[in-house]
């Protein structure tokens, strides 16, 4: 196989080496203006924006390199504190401008948006984000990976920074300031350089402009890609050493119900909630942070929203906890779509269930071409949990160019009886021409429950890539991956193991000129295969054959077909009353999904699917929609429902999946949002209610209720009680800075 794989990638690269690729970046480099004075009243009207000239921008959707149709002056600028960005943004029909949200973080095509990515260390790989809408939100993220691949973006992140917004008959004017101690930068005699994209959203037009011009075809976040940015120079800025100081007070009640010891009936198990911490940042240079916490709490942390799994694998959650959230993307260690070394929900949640953290401590920077991670945290001895220290070390530098690098990492796991799982891996990513990368992945486990030897392959796993990151014309990538039956990232995220994997995929779009009323239409195939190392048999083949069509005004349309073979050698359980038995499947499945434009106040994405499912059949429909009503009040929801019948063995499978959410916008500062989840199986109703009171950023009250309600209590014996778990808790926090 691997002969095999070498091969397909020496016949694919002298394909596209023929064929020739196209160069978007921008050689020159624009020296930004220093400021001496300017009223920070979001009007705009100082006389030395005046003296700098606005970036050229140019329409990006929905008609690519078209001349924007309104009138937008935007201007940079900086001093010895901040980095300045101003718009004087023109509308000729301000009355029907669209401001649909006050959320902080809110991400919401229906409403207009304005602001700056800044790749700060200008590394080509990681970038933070800072926009607004009319109604003065902030919106901020993190980018990693080039914007490239399943989920580049972290909307978690947060960061200190300021923005003022006024509006007229004629315009609404934007000037925001970012700290240069919330972005970390590498000074070079006097000097540092960034990457810049900057753009502005009207969504009535679904119109973006911006600059520089990034086409569409990299995927969704192609304005976020920071190896096409714009290099911008700054002179003389002084060395910052910022100090963040954030205790927080917390205080509650719980109430747990669980079965009593002779199990004739249910015991409560009430908690009074006291606790203090806090958190504390220091800048340790330009480029060095320093995080420490003590007594880590998340308890303002939004609910995970619930899934339907139908599949034999577990699923993945995003990280939300804001303490592992500054410049993540250096930890991923990924193998692929999921698998990573290094999933920092290990920490501090087992098997759902939230563990108490002491504290630890967390440091990241960069070093001429080197990244830097380090994270240690301890968690405490608990009834139910042993008590931890978890460490993860990561370290990656550019070589050959500067989208291309060489990485190592490290984690380890111990516990007080001196149990542990430690994992390295090492990692290497090549851009071998224009948007084709060769990506190798090695690491091995190393475990107190196992005999070790270095290079065993029983507890290695390694991963080869070679594949496109531009979605226009021919796409092509293939895949090669081994794990070892002893391969077991104890800080990581692995779906599978003691296997040996191929995957594939071909796909061609064509995006149409701006006469079309179709913006981009495909053909797509690929999928993957999984064999046992231990058999040899083949485990699993999903394979998906399909046609993407996009609207210019955003409709998206996808169909695809879905063979598949399942290889059981044991039972599947759906449900304790609905069992795949052991045996050999061949199955087909089709999938239809639309989605109706985002730019409306009211929109949705529907899904459906239906066809057999091993040896019986399955149905499924998914509805998500959503409704800006006003910039005050949102709503939205989902239901899905999945039936799966097996004939032969009398068995079905009715899933019911509903998911409300509502958010209540008072201002900019002050919010109430409630979430109720509710599925069949588990016949109970998971309620959240968060109120939030930010007056300014690091100054939080957080207010958060939560419920999980049995609708069928008398299901069982004992009679379930009408509760099985609640709480009610606040949180303020605020943060002394220096």
């Amino acid at each position: 196989m691997l002969i095999i794989f070498a091969a397909l990638m020496k016949n694919l690269t002298l394909l596209f080496l023929l064929c020739g690729f196209q160069t978007y970046a921008i050689d020159e480099v624009y020296e930004v203006y220093r400021l001496s004075h300017i009223l920070f009243d979001g009007w705009v009207t100082d006389d030395e924006w005046r003296d700098i000239p606005v970036f050229d921008l140019k329409m990006q959707l929905p008609n690519l390199n078209s001349t924007p149709t309104e009138i937008s002056e935007i201007r940079l600028g900086y001093d010895d504190e901040y980095v300045y960005l101003s718009g004087r943004l023109y509308d000729s029909d301000i009355s029907n401008m669209m401001a649909n949200t006050k959320k902080r973080d809110a991400l919401t095509g229906s409403t207009q948006w304005f602001g700056m990515v800044l790749d700060s260390y200008n590394d080509n790989e990681n970038a933070l984000a800072f926009f607004t809408t009319p109604t003065g939100l902030r919106w901020d993220l993190a980018i990693s990976n080039d914007a490239i691949g399943t989920n580049p973006v972290n909307i978690s992140w947060n960061a200190f920074w300021d923005v003022k917004v006024q509006k007229n008959d004629k315009a609404w004017f934007v000037e925001m300031r970012v700290p240069f101690s919330s972005l970390g930068f590498e000074e070079k005699e006097g000097e540092v350089t960034m990457g810049i994209a900057t753009w502005r959203y009207i969504a009535r037009k679904n119109e973006m402009d911006m600059f520089p011009l990034i086409p569409p075809e990299f995927g969704d976040w192609s304005p976020f890609r920071p190896s096409l940015f714009q290099d911008i120079k700054f002179r003389g800025i002084k060395r910052q050493s910022p100090l963040y100081i954030t205790p927080y007070v917390l205080g509650g009640f719980s109430r747990v119900n669980e079965l009593s010891g002779d199990e004739t009936g249910y015991e409560s198990d009430n908690t009074v909630i006291r606790q203090i911490g806090g958190d504390i940042k220091i800048g340790l240079s330009r480029n060095w942070t320093l995080d420490l916490s003590v007594n880590t709490d998340f308890a303002q942390v939004e609910a995970d929203d619930q899934q339907v799994n139908l599949t034999r694998f577990s699923l993945f959650f995003p990280e939300k906890r804001l303490f592992f959230q500054e410049r993540a993307g250096v930890f991923n260690f990924n193998f692929g779509r999921r698998d990573n070394l290094f999933y920092s929900r290990r920490i501090g949640i087992n098997d759902g269930d939230l563990q108490s953290i002491i504290g630890g401590a967390r440091v990241v920077g960069r070093s001429g071409s080197w990244d830097i991670g380090f994270i240690s945290m301890q968690t405490a001895n608990e009834v139910d949990f042993k008590g931890e220290n978890l460490t993860v070390f990561r370290a990656k530098r550019d070589v050959i160019n500067d989208r291309s690098d060489l990485g190592i990492m490290f984690t380890n796991r111990m516990d007080f009886d001196g149990g542990y799982n430690s994992n390295y891996g090492l990692d290497f990513t090549w851009e071998t021409m224009e948007d084709w990368y060769l990506s190798l992945r090695l690491a091995q486990t190393f475990d107190s429950d196992i005999d070790n030897a270095l290079f065993d392959p029983a507890s290695s796993k390694y991963w080869i890539s070679f594949s496109s990151r531009n979605n226009r014309g021919f796409g092509l990538g293939s895949s090669l991956s081994r794990s070892g039956a002893d391969f077991i990232p104890g800080m990581g995220f692995e779906q599978r193991d003691d296997y040996t994997r191929i995957g594939n995929r071909l796909t061609y779009n064509w995006y149409l000129d701006n006469s079309s009323k179709i913006f981009s239409h495909g053909f797509q195939s690929g999928g993957t295969a999984h064999w046992s190392n231990t058999t040899g048999k083949l485990e699993s083949l999903g394979w998906r054959l399909g046609w993407d069509l996009q609207l210019r005004n955003t409709w998206r349309f996808e169909v695809r077909v879905r063979p598949q073979i399942e290889n059981l050698v044991e039972d599947f359980e759906l449900t304790d009353d609905v069992v795949i038995p052991v045996g050999d499947y061949k199955f087909v499945s089709y999938n239809a999904e639309f989605a109706t434009p985002q730019t409306n106040r009211l929109w949705a994405q529907v899904e459906a699917e239906v066809g057999n499912f091993y040896d019986g059949r399955r149905s499924s429909i998914s509805i998500t929609p959503t409704f800006n009503v006003s910039s005050t009040l949102e709503l939205s929801g989902a239901y899905e429902y999945n039936r799966a019948s097996f004939e032969q063995r009398d068995q079905v499978l009715d899933l019911h999946l509903i998911r409300l959410k509502s958010l209540i916008m008072f201002d900019t500062k002050l919010s109430l949002a409630a979430l109720v989840q509710y599925n069949n199986q588990s016949k109970s109703f998971q309620g959240n209610v968060r109120f939030r009171y930010n007056p300014s950023e690091g100054n939080d009250l957080f207010i958060v209720y939560n419920d999980d309600l049995n609708t069928d209590r008398f299901r069982e014996t004992p009679t379930l009680p009408t509760t099985n778990q609640r709480s009610i808790q606040f949180k303020y926090s605020y943060t002394f800075r220096r």
